[in-house]
């Protein structure tokens, strides 16, 4: 029985495998020569593999890892991340809008899991109210959220105490560190600083997350222009000995 359950999870991984490959090329717009040329593999055994439905080994997903630039991450999750919406029948009232906006959905979860961060806003509003901000069970969270002590009204600043490496300020300005994002930070302008203290302690004030979607357009230290617009969830949250810290977790905003 149990080698009957195995092998029934095997098939399942080798689909989802499957259906990760092809949800990427068509996100790339490659074919499959396409791609097998792009990422250095023989062409006649990865077409023959996907049409087939064969499996797949693991030095293919890293090549084709490296040579499309997505995080091995997506390859070795069990997340498949591409049903989000409960099905509707077709030609019902509204399908088309649905189909619309499931795409889109499922692009955006496919967009995450190529960079290496799984992570969506119902994620982190989720383990929010389920543990009323308090800092536990987070370790699946904390790779993409940053942390900041409550800010400072009259030094009009926010003051960061670590850096998650996949949020969206860590990957966007290329920092590593808290300091590297305090940096950072500290050159926007006063009045953009202003607008960041007076967002966090907002979040403080009312006890729970603040969704907003803000847009930015600053001069990076590296000397590049960043412009973003973007979903942002501020929320309070409490280490065990009750301290209050500012989490944020932000998502990019590709479309409309």
């Amino acid at each position: 029985m149990q080698d009957v359950a195995q092998n029934v999870k095997d098939l399942w991984h080798m689909a989802l495998i499957h259906q990760k490959i092809s949800a990427l090329l068509a996100d790339l717009n490659l074919s499959n020569r396409q791609a097998a040329l792009k990422c250095g593999i023989p062409y006649g055994t990865f077409n023959s593999a996907l049409k087939n439905e064969r499996e797949i080994g693991w030095s293919t997903l890293d090549a084709l890892s490296r040579g499309l630039g997505v995080s091995f991450r997506y390859f070795s999750s069990d997340t498949a991340g591409l049903e989000l919406l409960p099905e509707r029948q077709a030609g019902g009232p509204g399908s088309k809008a649905f189909e619309i906006l499931n795409a889109q959905m499922q692009a955006a979860a496919r967009s995450r899991q190529y960079s290496g961060c799984d992570v969506s806003l119902q994620d982190f509003l989720d383990w929010w109210f389920s543990n009323s901000g308090r800092l536990e069970g987070f370790d699946q969270l904390q790779h993409a959220v940053d942390m900041f002590d409550p800010p400072d009204p009259e030094g009009n600043r926010i003051q960061p105490i670590q850096s998650g490496r996949h949020s969206l300020a860590s990957v966007c300005f290329e920092v590593s560190s808290s300091g590297q994002l305090r940096d950072t930070l500290n050159g926007f302008s006063d009045k953009l600083n202003a607008d960041l203290v007076m967002a966090h302690s907002e979040a403080i004030n009312r006890g729970e997350p603040v969704i907003t979607h803000p847009s930015i357009d600053v001069k990076l230290l590296n000397g590049r222009r960043f412009t973003r617009q973007y979903r942002r969830v501020l929320a309070p949250v409490y280490l065990p000995d009750g301290k209050l810290l500012v989490a944020n977790f932000s998502q990019d905003i590709k479309f409309g």
